[in-house]
């Protein structure tokens, strides 16, 4: 259980640092008021919310490399999205 918990803070600390960044970001590049863009962002934030769960849940044993890379990606797509949607969308 203790091994849970501190996988769990881990996630979140990880994941809760970013999700606030990309926000700022988010924001920064003025991705906040293209409407057609909303649906990516909740789709991010919602996987950057219950990220660290799932990867606290199944990161021990022989899947914890795989948990702990699959949480730095997710970490890093989440840092680089707004700048490429911003490039892209021509914001």
């Amino acid at each position: 259980m203790a091994g849970f918990i501190l996988r769990l803070v881990a996630y979140a600390l990880l994941l809760g640092l970013t999700s606030r960044t990309a926000a700022y970001f988010w924001t920064a590049n003025g991705l906040d008021t293209i409407a057609a863009l909303q649906p990516l962002y909740d789709g991010g934030m919602k996987a950057l919310i219950f990220g660290p769960l799932i990867l606290a849940l199944f990161g021990f044993g022989a899947l914890r490399d795989v948990c702990v890379f699959a949480g730095c990606a997710l970490a890093g797509a989440a840092l680089t999205a707004p700048f490429v949607i911003a490039r892209v969308a021509g914001a």
